[in-house]
């Protein structure tokens, strides 16, 4: 994308150039910040990274009266919109305002503004890695349509794991922290389920101590014992939750590996295949909105009670 009228005057902060009418820019997604396309692919991150969330990049306008603006002669005015849009992964010519390529389901750019700024929601994976490449048998763009929005980072794992010297490990402070939630957001079925037994089961002893129930007379057991029994089994629960994290991503990867060779078994063609991979993609939003409000009012029940 060439340099347009909302950024000339501002700096690629990067490498601190101010943008002219000529120069290859890049935006990130999440906050609008423009870089040279070149400075992005060195650092592999947007620079105001650490800030997304709260941040929002605004553009510095020169003394130019921004009424009346003057269009470089090789820029069409913003109401020139175009009528169809390359897929920048295979090639496809896919109608104007389309989210997803008809062919093979990878998000198109779109235009933000008036200005036409091109935005890629994975610029690097793009660039730097084929789509063609495989892992476990599967094409990364299969993969990217699968795993949704946390695909570029999962893909960078799964590659390393994937070569000749790959490790087995696969670490996500995501699993260590809500496990629960973890598996269930990449439908690692069975492990969500084993977690939730795990994570029920360890702590039943404070759970009856916070019930307040006369345990000495029913079971014989003294709320002195039940609490001694309830702090093992807390770190033990630490240590199996520890070990699960540092495999999660190699589980998420044997799992989804997995459903996806058997979408594709499932499937006669090519389009039938690319409609239910997008189908059953992860996550599940209906059910994650439902079990994080659950899981948000236990742990208010459970921190003021």
């Amino acid at each position: 994308m060439k340099g347009t009228l909302m950024f000339i005057g501002s700096k690629c902060p990067y490498c601190n150039k101010i943008f002219t009418e000529a120069d290859d820019i890049v935006v990130c997604p999440e906050c609008g910040t423009p870089h040279h396309r070149s400075c992005y692919s060195e650092h592999h991150a947007c620079a105001n990274l650490n800030r997304h969330g709260s941040f929002e990049w605004t553009p510095v306008f020169s003394t130019r009266d921004m009424a009346d603006p003057v269009f470089p002669s090789e820029q069409k005015p913003a109401d020139s919109v175009p009528q169809t849009v390359v897929c920048p992964t295979c090639g496809l010519s896919n109608q104007y305002g389309e989210k997803y390529c008809r062919r093979c389901g990878y998000p198109l750019p779109s235009f933000r503004n008036q200005n036409r700024v091109e935005t890629f929601s994975q610029p690097i994976i793009i660039q730097q890695i084929s789509l063609d490449e495989k892992v476990d048998g599967i094409p990364i763009r299969d993969w990217l349509i699968y795993l949704g929005s946390t695909g570029v980072a999962n893909i960078r794992t799964f590659l390393k794991q994937n070569s000749k010297n790959g490790s087995p490990f696969g670490f996500s402070i995501g699993a260590l922290f809500f496990p629960f939630l973890y598996f269930l957001y990449y439908k690692v079925w069975g492990v969500s389920a084993a977690v939730f037994v795990i994570d029920l089961l360890m702590n039943m002893p404070a759970i009856l101590l916070q019930a307040n129930i006369p345990l000495a007379s029913i079971l014989g057991v003294s709320p002195t014992m039940l609490g001694t029994v309830s702090n093992v089994l807390s770190y033990a629960y630490l240590v199996i939750i520890a070990i699960l994290s540092l495999f999660s991503k190699t589980i998420v990867r044997r799992s989804a590996a997995k459903k996806i060779k058997g979408f594709r078994r499932a499937c006669t063609n090519e389009e039938e295949y690319l409609g239910l991979l997008k189908s059953k993609a992860c996550p599940n939003k209906v059910l994650m909105s439902v079990l994080l409000v659950i899981y948000g009012l236990s742990l208010l029940y459970f921190l003021f009670t």
